[in-house]
């Protein structure tokens, strides 16, 4: 008897689960990457509970210099927002998390905070713009 796999089935872009990214910096303190893992679920988990975690679904797609971008459910940011706000230290460092700007795309965000654009196409072309409207002293 032979084992067939099935392959699993791809949800239409048009049924998927929506999502929101926002943009946090960390204010007052140097938190360590690892630090800020382990010091937002801790948090959030205290505030929320498991079930209101759950609810809200929050995953961490980047950190870099103090800034970074969370992901979340649709018409759950404004909960996500209010939890970080209660968030006041991260392994006895007291900090403040300022929310920056919350976007359905992460390219909005990696274009706002500046801090995620690595050397792409995209980065160096507006480097390149910049630096053109710059020399020629007109504005864009």
């Amino acid at each position: 008897m032979k084992i067939e796999k099935k392959k699993k089935a791809i949800v239409p872009l048009s049924q998927r689960e929506r999502k929101r990214y926002i943009l946090l910096e960390i204010l007052n303190a140097d938190v360590a990457e690892k630090d800020f893992y382990f010091g937002f679920w801790i948090e959030l988990l205290s505030f929320f509970g498991s079930k209101g975690l759950a609810e809200i679904n929050p995953r961490i797609v980047a950190y870099k210099e103090n800034k970074a971008i969370i992901k979340c459910k649709r018409g759950k940011e404004t909960e996500l927002i209010a939890g970080t706000a209660f968030i006041d230290k991260i392994r006895n460092k007291k900090i403040i998390i300022n929310p920056v700007i919350t976007s359905g795309t992460i390219r909005t965000i990696k274009e706002t905070a500046k801090v995620f654009v690595g050397k792409t196409a995209l980065a160096e072309g507006e480097v390149k713009a910049e630096q053109e409207v710059k020399e020629s002293g007109k504005k864009p």
